[in-house]
């Protein structure tokens, strides 16, 4: 009995330590570091774009040969890796960090405009995955399939499509401006996730959805197409109606 007590005061000490010596600082430590990176003017287009509209469309698409290297990779990770057919992870192969070589070339590449956009040299690859989505009438089988933020600390994904996406391809789509601590309860909704890791804080805590829908930009183009989004902002998987939807994705933030 004495050993049990043990355990569990040991087990709620660590869970204070962790949430008030490292979680909830690290909130307060981001939205700090933003401010000072988003007061500072930004020179490249890049990152302009980002700051001013949260997202920026690189207007060269890769080359259809680029596309075939990255297609190829996934389904050569494919034989080695589980891939989830349902839920939240539906369709996707990832890694924290950088999952193969050939992702870790075009996160060097885009690093640049990461670092400028967070004001630091100290940025890393928190996760990359390769996806394929199909027709699915369930949104919680569809990853990101409901309006939502990620973490409301600084974070940038880069994502190339691998297949031609339209309106019935389930594009990707984001909400221009809504990122960067611009929504609305903002602060709070960071600390509830730090909190609990609940990602009902991260979809629905105070998200006024219906009146950022007319707002919505969904991003349609041809395969090789490659685009930067601060997270931070409001956006979501489209469901896909007909067809399949490919995509490799790479996810940087800071270094703390």
């Amino acid at each position: 009995m004495k050993m049990e007590i043990l355990i569990r005061t040991g087990t709620r000490i660590s869970f204070f330590i962790s949430m008030f010596i490292v979680r909830l600082p690290r909130v307060f430590l981001g939205y700090l570091l933003d401010r000072i990176s988003f007061s500072k003017d930004a020179t490249g287009v890049v990152c302009k774009d980002l700051r001013n509209q949260g997202i920026h469309i690189f207007e060269e698409r890769l080359a259809e040969d680029a596309v075939f290297a990255l297609l190829k990779d996934f389904e050569d990770l494919k034989k080695s890796h589980k891939v989830d057919r349902s839920g939240q992870q539906s369709g996707r192969i990832y890694s924290p960090g950088v999952l193969s070589p050939l992702l870790a070339s075009y996160a060097e590449k885009i690093k640049p405009f990461a670092s400028e956009f967070l004001s630091t040299k100290r940025v890393k690859v928190e996760i990359s995955y390769y996806q394929e989505s199909f027709s699915s009438s369930d949104v919680e089988n569809i990853p990101g399939g409901d309006f939502h933020v990620d973490d409301n600390k600084a974070n940038l994904k880069y994502f190339i499509y691998l297949s031609d996406v339209s309106e019935e391809n389930g594009p990707f789509s984001c909400v221009p401006k809504t990122g960067s601590w611009r929504l609305k309860a903002s602060m709070m909704r960071a600390i509830l996730w730090e909190l609990t890791h609940n990602r009902k804080y991260l979809y629905d805590y105070r998200l006024d959805k219906a009146k950022h829908l007319s707002s919505e930009v969904k991003i349609l183009g041809l395969s090789g197409l490659n685009f930067l989004v601060d997270t931070t902002s409001l956006h979501r998987a489209n469901p896909v109606i007909s067809g399949m939807r490919k995509v490799a994705v790479i996810s940087f933030n800071r270094i703390f």
